[in-house]
């Protein structure tokens, strides 16, 4: 980092947050004529004592300073500030370390292109409390001439880097960069629990763990090639080797309840690449399962808008997925389907008429008879080892659908349960009425 930088630049800073705050002090203590605004005024006070200037109003603040550099707290607050700027953003720099979507960062581009400004988006990874030193990491993208005629100012706020001209790879390296942190320190966590579980000394096991971090320096650069060329070697070993570990990994998580989910994707993506015949690539190759399980969808394509289509598609991609379990355990859907049912029957109720007034399948009496025939059904219940099948799948199921649910809000979930069980109910009514 160049301390020794040209401190003739006047920089407005929008946003007083501790981020904020940080980055406005840092400029301060490098001799740049500061303004800086904050919807809470008061926070502009502990500034102006150490040589800023607070701006009455956010249109002030920017028309003080040809480098204008946010940090709110978030997207809608970037919104609702653009707003009060519109008029005055002409031949500005726009910096914008908002944490944010690389989405996000393009809709804001344009909105300053719009206004005849230059917009650099960035991303802040650091402690707050080192900002201005080398240790914190700041990323940034965009407009090329405007990063480069501010580059020297932003050289005083830590270590920078810059990652292109569209504006959303510097958010695209921000949350991929946290992301790893975050599936990391999370696996390792579980891991914790399993050690913990076991009667073993976390705190001696994590040292040996962070011993050993080192080791995955290579591997990471060798899978980022593997991806970028599409070329996999066997890295951590044939994936027919690997696959061998998988299923103690599972039960002995699973003998201790804890959580299962990634080692029984690690399994089903080592099963799926086994089976294609890659057995022999490594464990880079499952990006290969992951890229191609994408939807892709990219801006321009059609949204499926809600109705007997989209509920068919979403019908049709669950029961894939269903599949997928089902397979591995030599049944059928309606196999499924009735051991499900079997399981909430009530005693003394006959199984065949339960069945067959919700599956409406004239060969009921031989769905039955053959699970009976495989000892999942005694009588007219599930039995011992039917209902152990039927936890088992259902935890699979579980696990392996519980991504799909994650990051939906609660309130949007209660919508569409009310709205689903709508379109059910008129859909059954529809059906009674036109066979009666």
């Amino acid at each position: 980092m160049d301390t020794n930088v040209d401190t003739n630049t006047p920089v407005t800073v929008i946003g007083l947050g501790e981020m904020g705050t940080a980055i406005a002090e840092a400029l301060i203590e490098r001799g740049h004529r500061t303004t800086v605004w904050n919807r809470t005024a008061s926070r502009t006070a502990p500034l102006v004592a150490i040589g800023a200037e607070a701006a009455p109003t956010a249109a002030a603040a920017v028309a003080a300073s040809p480098l204008i550099v946010v940090c709110l707290l978030d997207g809608a607050a970037v919104d609702a500030v653009r707003g009060a700027i519109d008029a005055d953003m002409r031949d500005k720099v726009v910096v914008n370390v908002t944490s944010g979507s690389p989405a996000a960062a393009r809709r804001t581009a344009e909105w300053a292109s719009a206004h005849g400004a230059k917009y650099v988006d960035g991303g802040i990874m650091g402690d707050v409390s080192r900002v201005g030193t080398p240790d914190v990491l700041f990323s940034f993208s965009g407009d090329r001439d405007g990063y480069e005629a501010h580059r020297p100012v932003l050289e005083g706020l830590g270590t920078i880097a810059y990652y292109g001209e569209d504006p959303g790879f510097a958010a695209v390296e921000f949350l991929a960069q946290v992301a790893v942190g975050y599936e990391f320190l999370l696996g390792l966590l579980h891991t914790f629990a399993l050690v913990k579980a076991e009667g073993a000394d976390v705190a001696a096991f994590a040292d040996r763990v962070a011993g050993s971090i080192g080791g995955y320096v290579p591997l990471v650069k060798s899978f980022g090639a593997a991806v970028s060329t599409r070329e996999y070697g066997p890295d951590l070993g044939p994936l027919s080797v690997q696959a061998a570990l998988m299923d103690d990994l599972i039960s002995h998580r699973e003998s201790l309840d804890i959580d299962t989910v990634r080692m029984r994707e690690v399994q089903r993506l080592m099963d799926r690449r086994i089976a294609d015949g890659h057995g022999d690539q490594g464990f880079s190759s499952l990006f290969e399962l992951l890229d191609d399980s994408r939807p892709h969808r990219r801006k321009g394509d059609d949204v499926i808008p809600f109705g007997p289509q989209l509920i068919g598609q979403t019908e049709k991609a669950l029961n894939a997925l269903l599949q997928t379990v089902l397979s591995g355990r030599d049944l059928t859907e309606r196999e499924w389907v009735s051991l499900r049912l079997a399981s909430q029957l009530d005693d003394g109720d006959d199984l065949d008429t339960f069945v067959a007034a919700r599956l409406h399948d004239p060969d009921v009496g031989r769905l039955l008879a053959s699970l009976r025939d495989r000892g999942l059904i005694a009588g007219s219940a599930l039995s011992a080892t039917g209902a152990a099948l039927v936890a088992e799948i259902g935890r699979e199921i579980a696990d392996l659908t519980g991504p799909l649910w994650e990051g939906i809000d609660e309130r949007e979930t209660q919508a569409a349960t009310r709205v689903l069980n709508h379109v059910l109910d008129e859909a059954r009514m529809l059906l009674r009425a036109s066979t009666a």
